[in-house]
């Protein structure tokens, strides 16, 4: 009977692990195995127990070792108490993919580290200094999100924890400053990444639905 339980649990378990149809793992839950650690800090990133961490005092940039165009992007990610990352997407392997890509913010942004201290496009989900994201959906340190990007085109939608937090087209961004700041904004193709700042979290389910590419059309 104890053997049965467990049996049922572990095919739970695989099922739920299992990426959606169309979807494909990035992420075997115990290796880097398609990814590329850039500008490594400390310890960078590591695989344990089926999650990809950032190590605490560590990071730098760990992007994936393909490149892609348009995509759904799925993962879970757990914060600590002031974890402070960020997703490129678009990305080339080299330079700040805040301006030279499109970076995310992943961020626990009300936590008294930054009280008072951030921008309106500095909050969780947003386009780095660009685009804020919509507020209140972030769950607490310690507690798994999910969060969904979408690139299809110009047009970047992150949805998280079931709330849409950003739709946006980036072609509509018309401040000169920021566009001369921020040309990454309009690559058509690069690499994905998870953007380290020293503190520690966790990834998990990190999956990816390449699209029928959009790139003549912009």
């Amino acid at each position: 009977m104890k053997t049965l339980f467990l049996s049922i649990l572990l095919s739970a378990a695989l099922a739920q692990a299992a990426p959606e149809p169309g979807f494909t793992s990035l992420f075997d839950g115990k290796s880097l195995n398609g990814w590329k650690q850039v500008d490594k800090h400390g310890e960078g990133y590591g695989a344990k127990d089926g999650v990809l961490f950032c190590a605490k005092g560590g990071g730098g940039r760990l992007f994936t070792e393909k490149e892609y165009s348009d995509f759904i992007f799925k993962f879970e990610f757990k914060l600590e108490d002031g974890s402070n990352n960020g997703l490129g997407i678009r990305s080339p392997l080299q330079g700040d993919p805040a301006y030279v890509a499109i970076a995310l913010q992943i961020l626990h942004d009300n936590s008294s580290k930054y009280a008072g201290k951030l921008r309106p496009a500095q909050y969780h989900g947003s386009i780095y200094d660009v685009l804020p994201a919509e507020r209140g959906a972030l769950k607490k340190p310690g507690e798994w999100n999910e969060q969904e990007v979408t690139c299809k085109g110009r047009n970047i939608t992150v949805v998280h924890n079931g709330k849409t937090i950003i739709d946006a087209d980036v072609n509509k961004v018309t401040d000169p400053a920021k566009i001369m700041k921020h040309p990454g904004l309009f690559r058509d193709r690069g690499h994905i990444g998870f953007l380290g700042h020293n503190d520690y979290l966790e990834f998990r389910n990190i999956r990816i639905k390449e699209l029928p590419s959009t790139e003549k059309e912009n």
